[in-house]
């Protein structure tokens, strides 16, 4: 007799019970396919197949947290570059303003490394060009884009006045060795000069080139006496091989300032000032910012009005 196993459900409505009926048959080949299956399963996790060992789980788990942690650098690093574009945009901004501002025009004659395409606007203007028309509609770009920024730089009065924009020394003052990889006066193999050096002769005055704090005055046996000033949002200047030092750590200076003289302490084969510029610990070449036109508190002698 073909026997039958049978499996019955009962709902809550009785009237619907329903009832699963299978062959002997059936029952028996599921039996023999799933009795073997659950003996593989049960030797593969006696002997341990089926584990991870401790070495690799610890290993995954070291990799894991390591994966975690450079998403997270990762990420920072993302954060910090947008906010260093948004800085340094801004700085551009408020410098053409403060140049607009200052009712003189941007002279191209001073010797420049590749500049930003914002200061590409102003390039030309002061030559004395004959053709007019194209200086008229050059002007009329820049009023229109001082039109859209001037509202910032009403608001940003104190980080205009802050930025390091006027030269450090007077008129009479050369520059001797320009930013960029050149020969070293005492190696003469190349090397990276991170700064811009300005001869004169010596105790001539050196100035702020915009307003900030002294975070540094110090006696260096390479840079001699030397002045650090911090002007806010990442951006430092320093001066080295000054002669005299006039200013204390901790005080606030103006651009336009006297902060020293221009003297050869230190490791120097002159009378020279060597003046760097850096925006977020980067050095960058200061002749790409100077505008000599700001130049508050210094006359044509390179003293303050009234000396």
């Amino acid at each position: 007799m073909n026997k039958k196993f049978r499996i019955s459900f009962y709902p809550k409505d009785a009237s619907r019970v329903k009832v699963v009926a299978f062959s002997r048959r059936a029952v028996i080949l599921a039996a023999c396919v799933l009795f073997p299956l659950a003996a593989l399963g049960a030797w593969l996790a006696v002997s341990g197949s089926l584990h991870e060992a401790p070495e690799t789980r610890v290993l995954r788990k070291k990799l894991g947290q390591e994966n975690n942690a450079l998403g997270d650098r990762v990420g920072k690093l993302d954060q910090d570059l947008r906010g260093l574009r948004g800085d340094l945009g801004r700085l551009e901004e408020l410098k053409v303003n403060a140049l607009m501002l200052s009712g003189v025009e941007y002279m191209e004659g001073e010797k420049r490394n590749k500049s930003s395409s914002l200061f590409s606007l102003f390039r030309g203007l002061g030559q004395g060009q004959a053709d007019v028309g194209a200086s008229l509609t050059r002007a009329r770009a820049i009023s229109a884009y001082l039109d859209s920024t001037l509202s910032l730089l009403n608001e940003k009065a104190a980080l205009v006045e802050g930025l390091p924009t006027a030269l450090p020394v007077s008129p009479l003052a050369l520059p001797t060795r320009e930013f960029g990889y050149s020969p070293d006066p005492f190696t003469g193999r190349k090397a990276l000069h991170a700064g811009v050096d300005f001869s004169q002769q010596a105790g001539a005055p050196v100035f702020a080139a915009g307003g900030g704090t002294v975070t540094l005055v110090d006696k260096d046996l390479l840079w001699g006496n030397c002045i650090r000033i911090d002007h806010g949002h990442g951006v430092e200047t320093f001066y080295a091989h000054l002669q005299d030092i006039s200013v204390k750590r901790a005080q606030k200076v103006i651009r336009g300032q006297p902060i020293g003289s221009m003297g050869m302490t230190g490791v120097a084969t002159g009378v020279h000032l060597h003046f760097e510029l850096s925006v977020r610990n980067a050095k960058v070449d200061p002749m790409n910012f100077f505008l000599p036109e700001l130049r508050l508190a210094t006359g044509a002698d390179g003293l303050p009005p009234g000396s």
